[in-house]
């Protein structure tokens, strides 16, 4: 235990008369919340994938419900999150002109979760044609 006055240098709020917050040496948390499902629409909504048979489009983003903040602990950033993600998609065989219709579902979209725990989850094909 330092004794009084020989402490870190960083830690000085007792000193200050506005005890700023030096150096984001103490916690402080930022709500990240509307900015992430902001950047989660724009990176999923529109993604392709396609090969020789197949073609398939994220279409929307029907459901985002969660939160998400970025923290400061010692100038250190620290990120946390939990989304429950419902995406809408359409796709197609190339040679058909069948359109299939579905959704995906990710409930557990985490900060605490590896990718390998990941759910992902087919809600259902719909299948529509064209006319």
């Amino acid at each position: 235990m330092a004794k009084w006055g020989e402490g870190d240098p960083r830690w000085i709020v007792e000193e200050r008369a506005d005890a700023t917050n030096v150096n984001n040496w103490h916690w402080t948390e930022k709500n990240a919340t509307p900015w992430s499902k902001d950047k989660l629409k724009s990176l999923l909504v529109g993604i392709k994938v396609e090969d020789d048979d197949v073609s398939c489009e994220v279409t929307e983003l029907s459901k985002c419900e969660g939160e998400a903040s970025a923290n400061n602990r010692k100038a250190k950033l620290i990120f946390f999150y939990e989304w429950d993600i419902k995406l809408a998609w359409k796709g197609k065989l190339l040679d058909r002109k069948t359109l299939y219709e579905g959704t995906v579902v990710v409930p557990n979209l985490s900060d605490e979760n590896d990718s390998d725990d990941l759910d992902v989850n087919d809600k259902g094909l719909c299948i529509k044609f064209r006319h």
